[in-house]
């Protein structure tokens, strides 16, 4: 049980309390995103994946392990302009089909990895 010392402490600091409570309770779910992301992007089934339409450049950098400049110079976009362009965008600015952006990032990919051996 609660003795009246503590709950007349609850009772003067409850905003102070609210606030550590819903601090902890965003704190526990930026840790369980970040847990999540960590394993999805480490499981070898997720990496260098197929493009899709919804896809941003940041999500090569992700899942294909590029640095942002060398994704941003394999699909000749703007690092400033274009950093949230959805890749169906990109494709449809650069008259190609998925799958050739696919094969292009992945041939682009392929000479990083090629460069830092």
């Amino acid at each position: 049980m609660i003795s009246n010392k503590n709950k007349t402490f609850l009772h003067k600091n409850w905003m102070l309390l609210s606030g550590l409570i819903a601090a902890v309770i965003v704190a526990i779910w930026f840790a369980t995103q970040v847990i999540i992301e960590f394993l999805y992007f480490n499981d070898p089934k997720n990496v260098d994946v197929d493009l899709k339409r919804w896809m941003t450049p940041l999500y090569i950098v992700e899942t294909y392990d590029l640095p942002r400049p060398k994704v941003f110079e394999i699909l000749q976009i703007d690092l400033e302009a274009d950093r949230g362009r959805r890749l169906g965008r990109i494709a449809q600015r650069d008259g190609v089909t998925m799958e050739e952006l696919t094969e292009k990032v992945r041939e682009g990919a392929a000479q990083y990895r090629a460069q830092q051996q």
